[in-house]
């Protein structure tokens, strides 16, 4: 056969049940009798709730048109939660692929399934004819599922036509594992009703049923009848042997490869239904069961190429009479089947065939046909003992390998030693050839960790970044296609982490999803302690951040210090100013107008003794100056009283200042208020009243202000957050430069603005100053 370039895909749920294994074993087979490639993602069940197993379908969508040229899905295991229109959708994405479903049938692809329901009903009529069982109970797989729908039928309607019901408090759906076995069987005996026979629709279920049936106390079959579905290898050695439907596995997968093959080649697409058969064993009822037909002539369907060859020249061997050879050629023949499926017990029936056909020819040599096949049965019988010996044996060394690797892993936390330890523990496998992908946070970016061939084991320039839809950088090559690939994803959780790709090599399937979960599990302690020391380095650095920081902050602090210093030396210099200009208006003015005062009624008492009357007029004048004298001592206290001892309202506050402005310069000041401005805290308040008077009082001491007007809104904006906004506008000559360079009392402005939380801005220009400030609620 021409050597051919073409990689298929595999899709499959996991490698830890007989059902799944069987037929990618097969696929596998077939692929390399076909010269064909393969890399298989290893992923799980679509749809399901658990974290992990949905986060492991992640491999799935590494498939692409850039690494493989077809696409086998093994549809009835990814789809215990989906149905055929929720597969058709989820393959979208693969659509410009050849692809054959194995198991189930998907819209717009080619698929090879079987035919079940014919099996299923002959158990339950052998049920109801030769072991009167009446009472049914189902375990069915996941509704909606599409064989678990035609299985579900089938058997209903074989209950059905022999006036039997199935009550629905014996009816379960599972999800095709051990586990819904055993909480089937428990539903069923908490139920209270009667049940002497159960169907279920896989063997995995019915496993379980047995287990929890044992544990109850409930004998199989005196008690109930147990029947599964599927014919998987396990069934056979159950306790006791399981009667079940057998499936063709091997067949399934073989002829999904060649019907990938030929649509590959552009041939249309194709449906292809396989028969079951059944298999009558001690669950049902009936007696221990040996694959022994005597009667048996022609050629079951079942039978290989290999095999149909063999029985013909075992068959000349035998009439020859030549005992050595056939033992020999008889040996080779049952090594042939065990390398292509592994059912070494058929020979027991091959053995019936060859028997029939020779019993009316002469043997020659003058052996005996009865003595030859004895000798044949009996050497098949030690042969299949010792390929069940074998298999124990290599099943325990391989559990001891995993159980070395998961100590190798196990004891390193350094992810270098990781992947040096990987690397050995695959070689204990038989594995020479790998490579670890890890994921970054990129998306659809990854890293190379490990890479291992035969050629060179150290690949000093990792870690290497490419695009996951490579599969691996391009340094690498397309190593997939050469040979028989798994890839595995690794996942914690419901975190994917990245995946392993390694050659086919592993003798026990299922140990390919423990090695995954190992190895995932390594990994994310691993990457944690790295991420830990990642942070612990950051943490450093932004210690040493923070430090600066810190001290910057220190040095603003002293600064901001030594400023609070200065400022109070300028409180303390504007109020010795201010008592001093308190001093000299008390002197030049009020003392002047007391003095005034003191001398007129020193001349009042000296006319009152003279002249015996008092001068009314000069009575008057005295007090029209104690008037102006009080009204200048109220003006300079208002000036030194916080306002909060005055009970009036801010815009009162305002309008006295104002007042008493006016009364001593000849300056026009104006007030536009808003009825509803009023600042609430007193403190807030109060500074902002000092930065108004501070602000007049400059208008018209240095600005030579003709007209001042002093404005009050309140703003309320859309969010609903209140604005106060107060200024000052005069339209003097603005303010001396000495001042507007940072004079003392618009240093103290400012200040007094830092303390109420409020925006100051002060404009001065030849054509006049404005002060405003700013208040948020």
């Amino acid at each position: 056969m021409e050597k051919s370039s073409r990689c298929i895909g595999i899709f499959t749920a996991s490698l830890d049940d007989g059902y799944q294994s069987t037929i990618w074993r097969a696929i596998e087979q077939e692929a390399h009798n076909r010269n064909f490639s393969s890399i298989s993602f290893l992923g799980s069940r679509l749809g399901s709730p658990i974290a992990s197993e949905a986060s492991s379908n992640m491999a799935y969508h590494l498939a692409s048109d850039q690494n493989i040229d077809g696409l086998i899905i093994i549809s009835s295991s990814l789809a215990t939660f989906f149905s055929s229109k929720d597969l058709k959708e989820f393959f979208t994405p693969w659509e410009s692929l050849p692809k054959v479903s194995v198991g189930m049938h998907i819209p717009g692809m080619s698929d090879i399934t079987v035919e079940g329901s014919r099996g299923i009903s002959e158990l339950v009529e052998h049920l109801i004819n030769e072991h009167g069982r009446r009472n049914f109970a189902l375990i069915s797989g996941p509704a909606g599922h599409e064989e678990v729908i035609s299985r579900q039928l089938a058997v209903l309607d074989t209950l059905k036509s022999r006036n039997l019901q199935l009550a629905p408090e014996l009816s379960f759906f599972g999800t095709f594992t051990q586990d819904s076995g055993i909480k089937a069987v428990d539903q069923f005996i908490e139920s209270g009703l009667p049940f002497d026979a159960i169907v279920c629709h896989n063997d995995r279920m019915a496993q379980g049923a047995l287990e929890q049936l044992a544990y109850r106390n409930i004998s199989v079959p005196d008690d109930v009848s147990v029947i599964g579905f599927d014919g998987l290898e396990v069934a056979r050695y159950s306790q006791p042997p399981l009667t079940t439907v057998v499936q063709p596995l091997r067949d399934l997968g073989a002829h999904a490869v060649a019907l990938l093959d030929r649509i590959m080649q552009g041939e249309k697409e194709e449906h292809i239904v396989l028969s079951c058969s059944t298999i009558i064993r001690e669950s049902c009822g009936c007696g221990p069961h040996f694959r022994y037909q005597p009667e048996l002539t022609e050629f079951p369907r079942y039978v290989s190429a290999s095999e149909r060859q063999a029985i013909f020249d075992l068959m000349i061997l035998v009439r020859k009479g030549n005992y050595e050879e056939m033992i020999m050629h008889l040996n080779k023949a049952i090594d042939k089947t065990i390398a292509e499926s592994g059912t070494v017990d058929r020979w027991n029936e091959y053995l019936s065939i060859i028997e029939n056909n020779c019993i009316e020819s002469p043997v020659a040599n003058g052996a005996s046909l009865s003595k030859l096949m004895g000798a044949a049965r009996a050497f098949t019988g030690e042969k299949i003992g010792r390929y069940q010996a074998a298999k124990r044996i290599m099943t325990e060394a391989s559990f001891e390998t995993l159980r070395q690797v998961s100590a190798m892993l196990a004891g390193t936390f350094e992810l270098n030693e990781m992947l040096s330890n990987l690397k050995k523990g695959l070689e204990l496998f038989g594995i020479d050839r790998g490579y670890l992908v890890g994921f970054t946070k990129k998306p659809g970016r990854a890293r190379l960790l490990m890479s291992m061939n035969r050629k060179n084991s150290e690949t000093p320039q990792l870690p290497v970044e490419f695009n996951h839809a490579e599969l691996l950088p391009a340094e690498e090559g397309q190593v997939w296609k050469r040979g028989q690939w798994i890839l595995m994803p690794l996942v914690y959780i419901s975190e994917p982490l990245g995946y392993l790709l390694v050659p086919i090599g592993i003798v026990i399937p299922a140990l390919y999803d423990v090695l995954q979960e190992q190895i995932s599990s390594n990994l994310k302690g691993t990457l944690l302690l790295e991420q830990i020391k990642s942070h612990e380095q950051i943490l450093a650095e932004k210690v040493s951040l923070r430090t600066k920081d810190l001290i910057r902050t220190n040095r603003e602090l002293s600064n901001e210090i030594k400023r609070r210093t200065e400022l109070e030396h300028e409180v303390m210099e504007i109020s010795s100013k201010t008592m001093e200009r308190i001093g000299q208006e008390l002197h030049d003015d009020l003392c002047q107008h007391l003095l005034g005062i003191s001398l007129l009624a020193s001349s009042v008492r000296k006319i009152a003794k003279d002249n015996h009357q008092v001068d009314v007029e000069m009575l008057e004048q005295i007090s029209h100056l104690l008037s102006e004298s009080i009204s200048k001592i109220k003006t300079i206290s208002r000036g030194l009283l916080p306002i909060e001892m005055e009970a009036h309202t801010f815009l009162e506050r305002i309008e006295a200042l104002v007042a008493d402005t006016r009364r001593y310069v000849k300056v026009d000041v104006n007030i536009e208020a808003d009825p509803s401005f009023e600042i609430a805290d007193t403190d807030r308040a109060l500074q902002v009243f000092r930065i108004i008077q501070e602000a007049l009082n400059n208008a018209v001491k240095h600005s030579r202000a003709r007209l001042v007007t002093i404005s009050l809104k309140t703003i309320v904006e859309e969010k609903e957050r209140v604005c106060y906004m107060a200024s000052v506008v005069d339209d003097g000559i603005g303010l001396p430069e000495r001042i507007r360079d940072g004079a003392l009392g618009l240093r103290i402005m400012r200040n007094r603005a830092s303390i109420a939380q409020a925006e100051l801005s002060v404009d001065s220009s030849r054509h006049g100053t404005t002060v405003k400030i700013v208040i948020w609620e």
